[in-house]
């Protein structure tokens, strides 16, 4: 494909110049970083780069991942070498004025962080921070009064080219861009998760209790059942077990437990996790996953056994998968499509392209995204004839789908953890076994994309690696930073295109009703 780029371009530059001049002349660039070079919107080389071109005016870009692309217009005269040595230019994102968070190990004020932020967000923060930071940062043209000899045409056709140029950098810097606020609440989510993965104990008082003593036992046996809510009301759960004490009754301990001056105490142990529900000015924010109950009562602490359940106007909230206790997993020789947007993957090590990776853990969508979720979480899009929320989200461009997966917390995978994850752990290049049909695993030579999830996971439990929609990744193309990779093959594609090592190179504008994505999560 380079080969055929490179022909491409040599072949078309009898077009690239605006005022022939009879005969050749060499173009020579050299970059303070390895840069890509393009004539024309043609990506011919890498620098240091040399090249015969016809004389006359030529317009040509530098662009490498990381730095603002430069554009130029150059006279190539007979005979002559045209030198440049291009400084490239980093370019970074807003500065943030982050405070130091990584000692604070109490959620409530990490929280009080949070909300304090969100309250000074506006819908205009983002956008403002944003496009004040590029303007700012973002190489300007050069005057026509520093190109002696250019004709109105040939400066013209340069000037078009550096807003083509920069319009695409600022839909890429946009993409990127969460401004100074977002970043701030983004780390602080990232704390809050991290603590959450603790669990702790403390004293919650019972707001009310009931027993019923079962027959013949004098009220020291019976069913027991308890109901505990903090004063910040983060702790709100009703406990249910059996009770069974040779000199303690039940109801002597439900009126311990509720006196105005309790005479036991009860200690409940939380994972260090809440519900978030939103409310005017923030949210809310409650304990889901409780384990243990302890009473403390006459110097004695009572371990007590039974389940525990979440009120109703909690238990709506709460997502099924975030249950009070681990769930039990479907057989693998029986999948079912798991109601987890994520799955959790294991690190390890990879070979990519030649080399030994490490890969670390990350999640990922167990499969494309969905039309749904993407109209719920990522804006406003007409997929024209395949519509349906089940359906994969197509025609997304690369700035899409990247924007989207920021928008849900995460961001597109690099190709070596997409090939990573597509593999589960096996050598093979395709993920159904020899004497399997692998239409039972991927949409391919198909008509239309089908709905997710629809064909048997991979070993990780991963739908849709391959077919249905190829899957943009994070990578750069060889064309450095306009050309972008889609893994994977589609319902578009044959059989022998769903090789894991296959990828597709294609401008970051271009898109498709092939055309998808999936997203990771690292903490």
């Amino acid at each position: 494909m380079r080969k055929i780029i490179a022909i491409l371009a040599i072949v078309s530059l009898a077009v690239l110049c605006f005022a022939h001049d009879k005969g050749v002349g060499v173009l020579s660039v050299e970059s303070s970083e390895p840069a890509g070079v393009w004539l024309n919107g043609e990506a011919v080389g890498v620098t240091p780069f040399t090249m015969e071109v016809p004389a006359g005016w030529v317009v040509y870009t530098i662009r490498s991942p990381g730095y603002w692309t430069e554009v130029f217009l150059a006279h190539i005269k007979h005979g002559e070498e045209h030198k440049q040595n291009v400084q490239l230019k980093k370019s970074g994102q807003p500065a943030s004025e982050m405070p130091e968070i990584s000692h604070i190990n109490d959620l409530r004020t990490l929280e009080s962080l949070y909300d304090s932020l969100f309250k000074r967000k506006s819908a205009a923060t983002l956008d403002s921070v944003c496009i004040a930071a590029f303007v700012a940062d973002y190489p300007l043209p050069a005057s026509p009064h520093d190109l002696p000899g250019e004709t109105a045409a040939e400066y013209h056709h340069y000037y078009n080219t550096y807003n083509r140029e920069k319009e695409l950098s600022f839909n890429e810097w946009h993409a990127n861009c969460s401004g100074p606020i977002e970043q701030n609440m983004n780390g602080i989510l990232g704390r809050i998760n991290q603590l959450g993965a603790n669990q702790v104990s403390g004293f919650v008082p019972a707001s009310g209790g009931k027993f019923e003593s079962a027959a013949a036992s004098n009220g020291l046996k019976g069913n027991l059942e308890l109901n505990f809510r903090s004063p910040d009301g983060r702790a709100d759960v009703i406990w249910k077990g059996a009770w069974e004490n040779d000199f303690l009754t039940g109801d002597a301990l439900v009126r311990a437990l509720t006196a105005s001056a309790p005479a036991a105490l009860a200690f409940l142990t939380v994972q260090n996790q809440t519900v978030w529900i939103p409310v005017e000015g923030g949210f809310s924010r409650h304990f889901y996953k409780y384990y243990d109950l302890n009473i403390s009562w006459n110097g004695l602490l009572i371990p007590m056994k039974g389940s525990f359940s979440l009120p109703e106007w909690l238990a709506g909230v709460v997502a099924p998968k975030d249950s009070l206790e681990p769930q039990p997993q479907p057989p693998a020789e029986e999948p079912a499509t798991p109601k987890p947007l994520l799955a959790k993957i294991p690190g390890g090590n990879l070979t990519y392209k030649g080399k030994d990776l490490q890969i670390k853990p990350f999640a990922i969508n167990i499969s494309a995204i969905d039309q749904g979720l993407y109209k719920d979480k990522c804006g406003k899009k007409d997929f024209n004839k395949y519509k349906g929320d089940s359906l994969p989200a197509h025609s997304v461009n690369w700035k899409e789908a990247n924007s989207c997966c920021i928008a849900l917390g995460g961001e597109l995978p690099t190709e070596a953890e997409w090939e990573y994850a597509a593999r589960a752990g096996s050598p093979a290049n395709y993920i159904w076994p020899n004497n399997a049909n692998p239409k039972d695993y991927a949409e391919f030579n198909g008509k239309k994309p089908v709905a997710v999830a629809g064909k048997k996971p991979n070993g990780w439990g991963l739908y849709d690696m391959f077919g249905n929609v190829a899957e943009w990744v994070k990578d750069d193309g060889f064309w450095f930073g306009k050309y972008k990779y889609l893994k994977g093959g589609s319902w578009k594609s044959g059989e022998s295109d769903l090789n894991i090592e296959n990828s597709e190179e294609e401008d970051a504008r271009y898109w498709g009703t092939h055309t998808g994505f999936r997203c990771v999560f690292k903490n």
